[in-house]
């Protein structure tokens, strides 16, 4: 089995080189590794003969829904989203690929809308009419949970029936198909997610092999097809099902293992198997870094992945900034007038600036436009110094710069001076705010007039309700 990488790995140290010897790999020089996709620019030649191009995508989350964006700006984060995967098709034409993989949350859900149903189908009818096969599995976003949701079908299951894509739609058996390319044949299989099973459980428990004709035994190359964690590559503290190396390694037929559900790519071995992880085609949530986002390139051969490149697509900014209440006051026993605060001050050690100017000043770079931002504020705080917080005139600054801004102030914990200890907190410290927000929200978001006339007599009365209530408690 040869494994190539790609440019991204032509600084790896001489200890990861002679990783990849002991799997039975080799590298090339950098020269001889650019044979990739940028050699691959639609005039291919008799040496490629042997040689077949896959590009492997997952988690595109196409018709995604967040309740924090208006109208307009959810529409443009869905165009986005249909952006990036249609990056990944239009790659696959240029370099002549023979194979498309989808692994698992083409969609965000099981019920997309009809607009990201028909974009789906003009990428695929483009792919077909550049002679590029499709196979896909479902995700835990676009499998149903029950066949009560939708009446248990995929969305992928409709471009199966009319052609446009080979859909393994079973979570519970492996049924190989075969192609043969460029004179090679494969054995091609995959299973969909499966919801029915507990959290830390391995999907590929009671999982059947149903290969009738031998398809995998008479095949030059195995790929399986997975929407799934990896043991050791999963997300940490998360008690979600994953599938375990012991369990992967019984279907060592299957030498290449193409996998979904993590956004962020990877590639390892798993004794004689390869498996890589792709990753999302966009940034769904803060903490991950840009460059994990993208899809993958592969050649693969009679021995196994001839190359593979992580091919990075920009996404959509995305900004988690924190302030801890010691950057507010820094002496909290002593005001921002006392001495010692001053001194402090003309020290450098804490800035000469009002918590509100401090909170705006560590905003300030990363709203922008077209920016996602989050601010989370933690730590201890007293009454009065939260009083002195405008928290809606931080949410307003972040909300008319941005292009959404979340305001996150779960963090902050209660102190109470009388007691001398800090309180956790188990709800927002200004409900009648948060009442405010949400309101302002839902009316942004209602589509039409009379939404938005029912909100605005719905906020009147919540929040009299509430001045009301809060009133009667003060007395």
């Amino acid at each position: 089995m040869f494994l190539m990488v790609g440019p991204e790995d032509m600084q790896a140290s001489e200890k990861q080189k002679e990783h990849h010897r002991g799997l039975g790999g080799r590298y090339l020089d950098q020269q001889q590794a650019l044979t990739g996709i940028a050699r691959s620019d639609g005039n291919t030649t008799g040496q490629d003969e042997g040689i077949i191009r896959v590009i492997l995508t997952a988690d595109n989350h196409l018709s995604a829904y967040s309740p924090k964006l208006s109208p307009t700006k959810l529409a443009e984060r869905r165009r986005r989203l249909e952006m990036a995967f249609q990056q990944t098709v239009d790659t696959a034409i240029k370099c002549r690929a023979h194979l498309f993989i989808q692994a698992g949350d083409l969609f965000d859900r099981v019920d997309p809308r009809n607009q990201e149903r028909d974009f789906v189908a003009g990428q695929l009818l483009r792919l077909q009419s550049a002679g590029v096969q499709t196979f896909a599995v479902s995700g835990n976003h676009d499998t149903p949970r029950q066949k009560t949701e939708q009446g248990g079908y995929a969305p992928q299951t409709i471009y199966h029936r009319f052609g446009g894509m080979h859909y393994f739609n079973s979570s519970a058996r492996i049924e190989p198909v075969q192609i043969e390319r460029e004179g090679l044949r494969l054995a091609i299989a995959g299973l969909s997610y499966s919801p029915g099973i507990a959290p830390g459980a391995d999907p590929l428990d009671f999982v059947e092999i149903a290969d009738p004709e031998s398809i995998l035994a008479h095949s030059d190359v195995g790929i399986l097809i997975l929407h799934a964690a990896i043991e050791g590559h999963a997300f940490l503290g998360e008690m979600e099902t994953f599938v375990r190396k012991s369990s992967l390694a019984r279907f060592n037929n299957f030498r290449i293992v193409l996998v979904g559900h993590v956004h962020a790519y990877d590639r390892f071995s798993n004794g004689e198997q390869v498996v890589v992880v792709c990753g999302a085609t966009e940034r769904m949530e803060f903490g991950h870094d840009d460059d994990t986002v993208g899809f993958v390139y592969l050649e693969l051969i009679r021995d196994g992945i001839r190359y593979a490149e992580h091919v990075p697509i920009t996404p959509q900014p995305r900004h988690a900034v924190t302030v801890h209440t010691t950057e507010l006051w820094p002496n909290p026993k002593r005001g921002e007038g006392s001495d010692l605060y001053m001194m402090s001050a003309l020290a450098g050690k804490v800035p000469v600036l009002s918590p509100m100017q401090y909170i705006l000043q560590q905003l300030e770079p990363y709203c922008t436009e077209d920016a996602m931002v989050r601010l989370t504020l933690e730590g201890p705080i007293t009454h009065e110094q939260y009083q002195t917080l405008d928290l809606h005139a931080i949410w307003m600054y972040g909300h008319q710069r941005a292009f959404s801004f979340e305001l996150d102030e779960s963090n902050l914990r209660l102190k109470s001076d009388l007691l001398q200890f800090t309180i956790e907190r188990g709800e927002r410290i200004a409900p009648r705010d948060t009442l405010e927000a949400i309101i302002r929200e839902r009316m942004e978001q209602a589509e039409t007039p009379d939404e938005r006339a029912i909100l605005t007599r719905t906020r009147q009365r919540v929040l009299d309700g509430y001045d009301e209530l809060a009133g009667r408690e003060a007395r």
